[in-house]
């Protein structure tokens, strides 16, 4: 006796795989999904990569550039018409923008020589100059009293505006009783403000590179070389200011030739000024669509040799 046997019908069989079909994918859709989100997501972390990668390479390469125009610039005096000085226009280079500038430190005040090597006796001459600068950017100069006060040794408080480790401790810091390493540290002294610094402009008439302290009377601002000295008055500043617009000055006695100086002011003035700088920083900015990479480097120049004194990258 023969046993039969069941047969699906063919149309059940369709729909039973039809469903299979539509259960493997809905397990795999997400599995699908999730992979081909990731492979997004890495390709465009790797783009990124590239872009910064190729960003900072280029930003650093502004600053050869820059290093190159120093080397061949006459160093026996500085002006704001050498090709450094000029503003450089900002450059297309491959598929973003490359814009460099070199700022000539020797044209600021160094506010680190307000106190002397010693650590504890005031530098008179620059405490008097950065005093008289503030008071004509309309800050207060006695904020200087915690400039002073953050950079000596000692722990005695001036007045009327000085403050010592007291002070900070309630702040949760530290007085430095150092030179400052930058400018940004400015806002961590009681007094100094971003109102001082930026709106009011004192960040473009200061410095804290290794500077000699000499003013450089071919690159300085006026706001610099006013009260250099409290016997050269605004008259002569203003008429340095003339003459460097169609000349330079290549000798320090230039200055005194230029304005009919008096030799006993010449005198006092002298040893505060120079006509050449040895210390630059150069600002290296390149921007490849969203990607922007900074290079900041301070740099001393002795002839034709240059060498990096600082170095940052951001």
């Amino acid at each position: 006796m023969s046993k039969s046997r069941h047969k699906f019908p063919i149309s059940n069989q369709g729909g039973f795989i039809l469903i299979t079909i539509l259960l493997i994918i809905a397990v795999l859709f997400p599995i699908i999904i999730a992979f081909n989100s990731r492979t997004q997501i890495n390709l465009l972390q790797a783009a990124n990569f590239r872009d910064n990668l190729q960003a900072l390479r280029l930003a650093r390469s502004g600053v050869e550039g820059a290093i190159g125009l120093l080397k061949a610039d006459d160093a026996s005096y500085d002006a704001k018409t050498d090709r450094w000085a000029i503003q450089f226009p900002a450059l297309v280079v491959g598929e973003g923008v490359l814009v460099v500038k070199i700022e000539d430190e020797d044209g600021k005040i160094n506010i680190n020589k307000i106190v002397n090597p010693n650590g504890v006796d005031v530098n008179a001459a620059v405490d008097r100059h950065l005093r008289k600068l503030i008071a004509r950017l309309g800050g207060k100069p006695e904020v200087v009293d915690a400039l002073i006060d953050w950079i000596d040794t000692n722990n005695e408080v001036r007045e009327p505006g000085g403050a010592e480790e007291e002070y900070y401790k309630e702040k949760g810091y530290q007085c430095k009783n150092g030179p400052l390493d930058a400018l940004d540290e400015l806002l961590m002294i009681k007094g100094f403000d971003k109102e001082l610094l930026i709106d009011k402009g004192l960040k473009n008439y200061i410095t804290v590179a290794p500077t000699d302290g000499k003013i450089n009377v071919n690159t300085a601002d006026i706001e610099v070389l006013y009260d250099i000295n409290d016997e050269l008055r605004e008259g002569l500043v203003e008429e340095i200011v003339r003459y460097r617009e169609e000349n330079e000055f290549k000798n320090v006695i230039d200055v005194k030739n230029a304005i009919g100086m008096n030799d006993t002011l010449y005198a006092k003035i002298a040893p505060l000024i120079k006509v050449n700088s040895s210390i630059f920083t150069v600002h290296s900015k390149y921007t490849l669509g969203k990607v922007t990479k900074n290079v900041e480097a301070t740099l001393r120049r002795d002839g034709e040799l240059i060498a990096t004194i600082l170095w940052r990258e951001l």
